[in-house]
């Protein structure tokens, strides 16, 4: 089931916004799209037989992205969709009443995104489990889970769950213990900081491919 659900989400980069309404992609563009997704997913397929010293997710999006950039290929890329450099966010309280009426109008919101957020988080961490035949702690989770969300609000952040998807590709690339998870807040980090420029140029594809 997850596995559709992660693979009916890629589908929507094959669409286009004309006149306010989602169309598929026609023509070159889509062989072109289709070409390089399956060129991720064929190297991210074989590579791990040659050499697992390097994430072969990541050995395909370099691929990709060097094939895209020399060849001057006209394809989708992040910087068509979403713009992710941005600076350090700054501490400040939220400008609303603390009172029983602004309480009323949050919490079922906050309810639902807490519920949502929590169950994602511990399915996540059950196919962790079964994928790597450990046993996680579901209560910490939880709790950390929650601890971040509340002083994330306090950085105009939103709020935040585990995520299947990437779970996934990082337990594909050898990941076993909490410094992941470390090494992959300091890269976004310094993507943002520094390394968009570099990030809005690569190809869609080559993610959806991943």
């Amino acid at each position: 089931g997850l596995a559709v659900i992660i693979f009916m989400a890629q589908l929507n980069q094959f669409k286009i916004l004309d006149n306010g309404v989602l169309t598929w992609v026609s023509g070159t563009t889509l062989f072109i799209m289709a070409g390089l997704t399956a060129l991720t997913i064929a190297i991210v397929l074989i590579f791990p037989k040659i050499s697992k010293a390097i994430p072969a997710s990541l050995v395909a999006i370099i691929i990709v992205f060097a094939i895209v950039y020399l060849g001057d290929i006209n394809t989708t890329q992040v910087m068509d969709i979403a713009n992710v450099s941005g600076s350090l966010p700054t501490f400040h309280i939220p400008m609303v009443p603390f009172t029983f009426e602004t309480l009323k109008i949050i919490f079922p919101y906050a309810l639902i995104m807490a519920s949502v957020g929590l169950v994602e988080s511990l399915l996540t961490l059950n196919m962790v489990d079964e994928i790597t035949n450990t046993k996680g702690n579901s209560n910490k989770e939880a709790v950390a889970q929650g601890t971040a969300n509340v002083v994330n609000g306090f950085f105009g952040g939103m709020g935040g769950c585990a995520m299947v998807a990437q779970t996934l590709v990082n337990i594909s690339a050898g990941a076993r213990t909490r410094l992941s998870a470390i090494i992959g807040a300091l890269a976004i980090l310094i993507i943002i900081l520094v390394g968009s420029p570099v990030i809005e140029q690569i190809p869609i594809a080559a993610l959806v491919g991943v």
